[in-house]
């Protein structure tokens, strides 16, 4: 069972052919879809998004809601640059105050921490 999943508020036919037809690759000025991958580790899950040409300013990551959000934004002028926003629901098991993220080479990596699984305590009974 995944424990994030991509959130799609928006989703539509008409959303679906511009994703067949990849409107974005004729007209840089469109929004871009980056490339993700999600890994499991022991201690959390791993997001990574492919995010050519844009700076640590023009991205920006908020979660609200068990919703995190990622929006980043380029001057047009700039090459690879664009726009591009997504979400993703997170699961009950992670962690969000203590997501961490990096920007390094184009790539955006995003930890996301699971909350510590409850201890199982006996309780003991005593006999009035």
């Amino acid at each position: 069972m995944n424990f994030i999943q991509r959130y799609q508020p928006a989703l539509s036919w008409v959303n679906e052919l511009d994703r067949f037809l990849d409107r974005n690759s004729l007209n840089a000025g469109l929004t871009s879809t980056a490339r993700e991958a999600l890994h499991e580790s022991e201690d959390g899950w791993i997001l990574r998004l492919d995010l050519p040409g844009f700076a640590k300013a023009d991205v920006t990551l908020t979660v609200t809601d068990r919703t995190l959000a990622l929006k980043a934004e380029t001057p047009p002028d700039r090459p690879f640059g664009g726009s591009t926003e997504r979400q993703w629901k997170l699961g009950e098991d992670i962690d969000e105050t203590a997501i961490a993220a990096t920007l390094e080479n184009g790539v955006l990596e995003l930890k996301l921490p699971k909350r510590p699984k409850p201890e199982v305590r006996d309780i003991n009974i005593q006999i009035n």
